[in-house]
């Protein structure tokens, strides 16, 4: 299965402007991303999709591979399809790792392209990891999925899923009773994606849906059009760089791991 890693990176995100080349421990955040994913077993070549010459410049100096995509395309998976369509080469899936993820496990990586491997029915591939802590639940920045005994999602939220009913507690917060094995229960999305390219290409023309609006979460598109996600479950914890306060958090992590200083 040849495999085509997309880094989306987009210069002007309106919460960080630049936030592609914002230092992460002495590195630009989407050099480390492409690290990582170059460091996955089953991924054949990695590229960043951008629509600004100072990513190209920084991605070409560090050694990586940019593609150039119009700035008018309105999210991540339509980068990602355009740079499929301007290599012009074969493969049989395309990863879309969301170029503000610094710290994305090349094993979460690999899983993600196994479970496409695995499972060559699966139109779209995704994983999730465990949350750390309960706080974490109530992060609306952490996402949340639940999936089905065959572990395909069965829904991605914002909001704290499965509902805890059963508690007598609940009332706005159940933190203070929450238990581990209740913890267990709950699923945080990663920001990685896998597609067939024909499915990469069908889901950019479907029009967003009402679940998708509400939420903000473009993933709720392909399941409310029967689009099964197929989910790999890892131990790695990836974290989203949304504002400059996030850098912090997501060079902890990689000290953590022995990966920065």
């Amino acid at each position: 299965m040849k495999t085509l890693a997309v880094l989306p990176s987009r210069f002007g995100a309106s919460r960080f402007p630049g936030k592609p080349l914002a230092l992460i421990a002495g590195k630009p955040m989407i050099q480390w991303v492409f690290e990582a994913a170059s460091r996955a077993d089953g991924v054949d070549r990695v590229v960043v999709a951008t629509d600004d010459d100072r990513i190209a410049l920084a991605v070409r100096g560090f050694g990586g591979d940019a593609v150039m995509t119009d700035s008018a395309l309105p999210s991540g998976t339509d980068r990602t399809a355009a740079a499929l369509a301007a290599l012009g080469e074969p493969f049989d899936c395309v990863l879309n790792i969301q170029g503000d993820e610094p710290a994305m496990h090349p094993e979460t990586v690999a899983a993600v392209v196994e479970l496409m491997r695995s499972q060559p029915d699966l139109p779209m591939g995704t994983a999730a990891c465990p949350f750390a802590s309960a706080d974490e639940l109530f992060n609306p920045n952490a996402v949340k999925v639940v999936t089905d005994d065959q572990r395909r999602a069965l829904y991605f939220s914002r909001s704290p899923i499965p509902y805890l009913r059963h508690s007598s507690h609940f009332e706005a917060d159940f933190r203070p009773w929450l238990k581990p094995e209740h913890l267990a229960a709950f699923q945080r999305h990663l920001g990685i994606y896998a597609y067939r390219p024909d499915t990469l290409k069908a889901f950019t023309k479907l029009p967003p849906h009402p679940l998708e609006q509400l939420e903000m979460l473009e993933q709720l598109r392909a399941l409310a059009a029967g689009i099964p996600i197929g989910v790999a479950f890892t131990p790695h914890l990836s974290l989203g760089v949304d504002v400059p306060g996030d850098v912090a958090a997501a060079e902890a992590l990689l000290r953590e791991r022995g990966l920065a200083r």
